[in-house]
């Protein structure tokens, strides 16, 4: 797959994700489908409703636009539909299940939250020094019934480096928990070279934080103090075709370029 197609599969999933968030968050043709006794709600209906006001409403007309420009997109975007068909699905359980909590008039919007969330923490590392971390976070789901939130992370590739990911991921759940006070469960969904999901607890992810992010913050510390024509430089990635899409790839770059 050529750099340019990967970027456009990128870039439609992320902006067809979140036009789908808001959309739930803002149809009020949306917010009526979760009218009556929770216990008459039935999930499977309510998520195809919201599948066809998505469809016709959004993903159609951005799929048609693009498709007249490139036709070699199609089967990408079949992916990135069957998978945001899934997020819909997904998102109408845990709405349904929290009517049983809220009324009717704001359960969406107290599932769904869509505003941006600034997050910093300080870590203390292993050299006895600092390092503060800042992040901001969208795309958040509560669930009233364990009263945790779950942040929603989209990616086109499925990672091939599963450590790595935890690790951002559980370092997010973990600066969003010091700030809202509740577990932080985490779901990433993605949709190269097939579509899927996972989910990662709270539990899972604290345990990450409190065993490895220290030693690993102090290890960055270390590869940004490297200076050319020092030795030991910072390790280059096992998978650089992935730094095309990578949104960090040019900063990266000017720390791992060495060591040749």
């Amino acid at each position: 797959m050529s750099k340019d197609y990967i970027q456009e599969i990128d870039s439609a999933f992320l902006d067809l994700a979140n036009q789908l968030m808001n959309m739930i968050r803002q149809e009020s043709r949306i917010q009526a489908l979760f009218e009556g006794q929770f216990e008459e709600l039935m999930v499977e209906a309510i998520a195809h409703q919201i599948q066809q006001l998505f469809y016709e409403l959004i993903f159609f007309p951005y799929l048609d636009k693009i498709i007249t420009k490139d036709s070699s997109l199609a089967t990408a975007f079949y992916q990135i539909w069957q998978l945001l068909t899934k997020l819909i699905l997904n998102i109408s359980k845990i709405i349904v299940k929290n009517r049983r909590y809220c009324h009717e008039s704001v359960v969406v919007r107290r599932t769904l939250m869509t505003r941006e969330i600034l997050l910093d923490y300080t870590f203390k590392i292993a050299d006895g020094k600092t390092q503060k971390l800042t992040g901001k976070v969208n795309n958040l789901i509560f669930d009233f019934e364990s009263r945790r939130l779950c942040v929603v992370n989209y990616q086109t590739y499925e990672t091939v480096e599963v450590s790595s990911q935890l690790m951002a991921v559980a370092l997010y759940s973990f600066l969003l928990k010091q700030k809202k006070k509740v577990p932080v469960d985490a779901v990433v969904y993605w949709v190269l070279p097939e579509f899927g999901e996972y989910h990662y607890s709270w539990e899972k992810l604290e345990n990450v934080v409190e065993g490895l992010v220290p030693a690993k913050l102090q290890e960055m510390r270390e590869w940004l103090r490297w200076e050319e024509f020092q030795p030991d430089p910072p390790p280059r990635t096992d998978h650089e075709y992935l730094c095309d899409i990578c949104p960090q790839r040019e900063k990266c770059q000017s720390f791992f370029d060495g060591g040749e």
